[in-house]
């Protein structure tokens, strides 16, 4: 099946926060962790009800290499990326960010 893919305004400015985050620690390691991220979403896309709830409807699929979680919803048609999480934040944070 084919799912429509939106990202919400949240995970995108937790994605530039990493990105000027891992650029400061070394250039080149942002494009590292984009790649990374990339590939979780693909996993996600191919097989979206893989991966465990951890609130609600909102699922987790973990990046390699990074300590983040791309937090997500699925519908029959639609995945929306809520968040990209670190894994340093406490879940509990989760309703309040993406209530």
């Amino acid at each position: 099946m084919t799912y429509t893919l939106e990202v919400s305004e949240l995970a995108e400015a937790d994605l530039a926060h990493a990105i000027n985050w891992y650029n400061r620690i070394r250039p080149g390691l942002a494009a590292d962790l984009v790649l990374c991220l990339d590939e979780a979403i693909d996993r996600i896309l191919r097989n979206p009800y893989l991966y465990a709830k951890v609130f609600l409807d909102v699922r987790r699929a973990m990046v390699r290499r990074f300590p983040y979680g791309v937090l997500y919803r699925v519908t029959l048609t639609h995945i929306k990326i809520e968040a990209f999480f670190p894994h340093r934040m406490d879940l509990a944070a989760l309703p309040r960010r993406i209530a």
